[in-house]
């Protein structure tokens, strides 16, 4: 594994999806017609799940490594994925073992005021009867959302930390930074009787980790020199991500590899070598190396940036 000493800028790999919207296309350039539905932004991970012959490991775009594959350089905990959710995604949720889990935090960069997602169950719902009515035949579509609890009223800066095997799923008309470890195992449980998806669910995958999840190791605590208030919004073995606010904040130690996620507005990083210089568009993400020399960013008057910093 090499090594690399400036913030890495990776070529995003768009993917197109049937459920795409419209956003990403308008605020990263393009058209709608493309139906990008997901960007992966910063991975290591060698091929989507869904395609094996879609590499998905991104490739530096500045700096004297420009060209090269990231696997090449880092070894990272997760993928950095930027999901525009036109329709609803399937219910899902993911495996949590001692030995493979996929815990993933959601901020959202953008919602329609008619947008709503799935997170958890209702009240009083419980596994067991979330799993019977799975394997129902046909699944009853009423019933299985309304075991769901649905958030609605979302807007831009709403976050949900997703540690698995929580039930979640994206509805329409979002933008969503997403977060995850890296395995990409996702167990689909439903998926509104669409005929794409029949006989391609996982149901009794999900239900095993549904009824017998690992319990959550603790998360460690990394040490960086932030001159700016933070906010934690997800903590998981392998990664945090903070929301940190500001018009001008430094970083004047950080003890991991970190991400620097312009969330809210376009940003700019300035460091103590001209390599350090990046320049970071809304909705974009760049791998920071661990640095004692300090650095800044310049969030462009939006006053905030998402810092995720890397565990393992």
């Amino acid at each position: 594994m090499g090594q690399f000493e400036y913030p890495l800028v990776c070529a995003p790999i768009p993917v197109p999806k049937v459920w795409a919207g419209d956003q990403l296309s308008r605020i990263r350039g393009g058209t709608a017609e493309e139906h990008i539905g997901e960007s992966w932004d910063i991975s290591t991970w060698p091929a989507a799940p869904d395609n094996a012959d879609l590499r998905t490991v991104t490739v530096i775009a500045n700096g004297p490594l420009a060209g090269t594959p990231l696997d090449r350089v880092a070894a990272l905990p997760v993928v950095v994925k930027v999901i525009d959710s036109g329709a609803p995604l399937s219910v899902q949720c993911h495996p949590h073992r001692l030995d493979e889990h996929k815990n993933e935090m959601w901020y959202l960069f953008e919602a329609n005021p008619d947008a709503y997602l799935y997170m958890g169950f209702a009240e009083g719902m419980t596994a067991d009867r979330f799993c019977a009515l799975l394997r129902e035949t046909p699944q009853d579509e009423e019933q299985i959302l309304g075991a769901l609890a649905c958030h609605r009223r979302l807007e831009r800066g709403r976050h949900f930390s997703v540690p698995a095997p929580t039930v979640h799923a994206l509805g329409p008309g979002l933008l969503t930074f997403e977060i995850s470890e890296r395995s990409q195992i996702t167990y689909r449980l439903f998926d509104y009787n669409r005929e794409r998806s029949r006989g391609k669910l996982d149901i009794e995958e999900g239900c095993r980790a549904l009824l017998h999840p690992a319990p959550h190791p603790p998360a460690p605590a990394p040490l960086f020199e932030i001159d700016a208030p933070v906010e934690t919004l997800a903590a998981f073995s392998t990664f945090r991500v903070w929301k940190v606010a500001g018009q001008h904040i430094t970083v004047r130690s950080a003890s991991h590899q970190h991400l620097v996620t312009a969330c809210a507005g376009p940003c700019r990083l300035d460091g103590p070598a001209p390599e350090w210089t990046v320049h970071l568009g809304y909705t974009h993400t760049c791998l920071v190396p661990p640095t004692d020399r300090g650095y800044l960013i310049d969030t462009r008057g939006s006053g905030e940036v998402l810092i995720s910093p890397l565990l393992s």
